[in-house]
């Protein structure tokens, strides 16, 4: 009976080292995607138990959210004091952090005691090993916390955060809005597309205005994930204080959820659902 020869042997322990690596990288991936989910599990839950907590207006108050790197902190009303004895600080799964925070600017969700209304936004969660893997966590003004790949129930006529007057619209097709701001002298046009990952472009917007800036018109093919995002964008009024705006997708395009900004100021919130709310910058939001 033959034995096996020295070749034959580091033959085997090679093969048996390459398979054991492959395992482990399987079990390490695993775990990585694991800790993400949880951790934009966790961010979603934490943030509607804050809505919950200010409608009560729990202790007289309610709590409100700041998202930070390695988690949230949980804090008493709407102004956040880092001193407070009140504040609970609740740190995500190891393996995962937040690498973007876009809430109206800031980095705190706060919701109206009255409505539960807050300003929408989207909190991004990306894996420590491999930061291509990332989860989005979508706020719409109407209060609603969703994973950006959840199914989303329609918004009906819950209302947009932070700019007043603000409602949902159920068929987003042609939304007019009619901002107390003009948008004159705007350089960016900016969408973000609510996707897995993310998918941002911008446009400047000189090339889209008249001579005097009195009509802005923007007609744009994006192509997201494969499928093409027709979006048109017009005014019907423009003058140095105030601007009707008109925002157009085609009803046999498949829509993306996405983020409208101009300058970075946030106009609306196109869900999942085909439904859009109006941002913080939004103004008076009409469905036509």
């Amino acid at each position: 009976m033959r034995g096996f020869t020295l070749v034959e042997l580091l033959v085997v322990i090679a093969i048996a080292g390459i398979l054991s690596a492959g395992g482990i990288a399987s079990i390490s991936s695993i775990r990585s995607e694991n800790s993400l989910l949880s951790s934009a599990d966790l961010i979603k839950t934490t943030i509607e138990k804050s809505r919950m907590s200010s409608l009560a207006k729990e202790d007289g108050y309610g709590y409100s959210i700041k998202i930070v790197e390695d988690g949230m902190v949980w804090f008493p009303g709407s102004i956040y004091d880092p001193a407070s004895a009140l504040n609970k600080k609740i740190g995500l799964p190891s393996g995962s952090k937040v690498t973007s925070i876009n809430i109206g600017g800031g980095d705190t969700v706060l919701f109206n005691t009255l409505t539960g209304t807050t300003t929408p936004g989207t909190i991004i969660v990306s894996s420590t090993i491999n930061p291509a893997r990332t989860r989005t966590i979508v706020i719409s003004g109407s209060g609603k916390i969703y994973n950006a790949s959840d199914t989303v129930p329609a918004s009906g006529s819950g209302g947009g955060g932070g700019g007043g007057g603000n409602s949902g619209v159920s068929d987003s097709r042609h939304v007019h809005y009619g901002l107390d701001w003009s948008i004159q002298g705007s350089s960016e046009l900016k969408f973000v597309f609510i996707t897995d990952p993310p998918q941002t472009n911008e446009f400047f917007m000189h090339p889209h205005f008249n001579g005097d800036e009195s009509v802005f018109s923007y007609v744009g093919n994006i192509i997201v994930q494969g499928a093409n995002q027709e979006i048109r964008i017009n005014t019907h009024y423009l003058d140095g204080s105030t601007t009707n705006l008109s925002i157009r997708r085609e009803s046999d395009a498949e829509l993306k959820p996405v983020e409208v900004y101009i300058d970075n100021k946030l106009i609306a919130t196109y869900l999942a659902d085909g439904s859009v709310v109006a941002g913080p910058f939004g103004g008076i939001m009409d469905g036509q």
